[in-house]
């Protein structure tokens, strides 16, 4: 039937895979001590550091275009034993930075949260606020439509985490979840990004014409107002997009487009200032996605570090490439090297 169609699940698909899901979500933090405290305390994650100096450090800066001189200190979260869950990893930077999105504020185009699929949503709130984390709604039902047009509810906590990113738990009930729960935890490891985007149809041109990725679902919605997680204007229409890579059913990006009241980034978008600055993708076709960022439009894309080999510490060596949204934001490519 029709209506239990679960537009999570993949769908069989004929597209050449360019760019496969999302491995990494990358932030700049000036209090790695808050951090850890979120990601591993109130979410269970475990947290590796690492300290890269000399040539090294210089070279992940230039790479990623994380501004500064000396010793890159870098901290990264992982769920092991779930192989499809993304990585957080946060390198520690100045406490002059600017923040990305100053208050959380969903006006601003650039990236916004990380999602964690949840089974218990109640009980995990109520441990991320013990640990002294706040949330913008308390536990929240947003009712979601089905490819068919049928509705169903999402359980969501928006909590705050430090450097004003938004992390998302969802549960979906006895729907798929948006990606893999480890069950002594009934919690997964992150499973999405979300962004706001000035021009959702450019942002296509990227996300399909040069990462290849599909959009699996688009639709509208109206705030909630004030009250709401995004705590935009009441009455704020927002177009709603989800990209995977093809034949995936988790590591995908969440992409908005507010259709009104949307600003411009108050500070530079990237590593450059505190929050969510880079996102990472896994390939094994990182010289066609090149040529195929060569042949776009400088409206859509620029690459800002060619084609390169890359260490990075608690992962390992690769070949790598960022390129950019047309908003600005840089998108790592990861080719891991043989």
């Amino acid at each position: 039937m029709s209506t239990l169609i679960d537009p999570m699940k993949a769908r069989p698909s004929d597209r050449e895979v360019f760019c496969q899901s999302l491995i990494a979500v990358t932030l700049a933090s000036d209090d790695l001590l808050a951090t850890r405290r979120f990601y591993q305390g109130a979410l269970g994650m475990i947290a590796d550091c690492a300290m890269l100096d000399g040539p090294s450090a210089q070279a992940l800066r230039e790479h990623w275009q994380f501004a500064g001189e000396g010793p890159v200190e870098l901290m990264s979260f992982t769920r092991p034993g779930l192989a499809d869950a993304v990585r957080i990893r946060v390198v520690h930077a100045d406490a002059t930075a600017p923040l990305a999105r100053p208050n959380m504020d969903c006006r601003y185009d650039g990236a916004l949260g990380v999602g964690f699929p949840v089974r218990g949503l109640a009980q995990r709130h109520q441990m991320v606020e013990a640990m002294g984390f706040d949330s913008r709604a308390g536990v929240t039902y947003m009712p979601f439509p089905r490819p068919d047009g049928s509705m169903y509810d999402i359980g969501e906590s928006h909590w705050i985490a430090p450097d004003e990113v938004m992390v998302l738990g969802v549960d979906r009930a006895d729907m798929q979840p948006v990606g893999p729960i480890d069950p002594a935890l009934d919690i997964g490891g992150p499973s999405y990004s979300s962004m706001l985007v000035s021009d959702s149809a450019k942002a296509a041109e990227f996300f399909d014409g040069v990462l290849g990725l599909e959009l699996r679902r688009e639709f509208t919605f109206e705030s909630d107002g004030p009250s709401g997680g995004m705590r935009l204007p009441v009455g704020t229409h927002v177009k709603f997009q989800q990209w995977f890579s093809p034949g995936s059913s988790t590591g995908y990006l969440v992409v908005m487009q507010l259709q009104q009241n949307a600003l411009r980034a108050p500070s530079p978008i990237g590593l450059q200032s505190r929050g969510i600055g880079l996102w990472s993708f896994a390939t094994q076709k990182l010289d066609e996605i090149a040529e195929r960022a060569s042949r776009a439009d400088t409206s859509v894309t620029r690459i800002v570090s060619e084609p390169k080999a890359i260490h990075i510490p608690n992962e390992g060596p690769y070949r790598a490439m960022v390129l950019t949204t047309p908003d600005g934001f840089p998108v790592e490519l990861l080719q891991a090297s043989r």
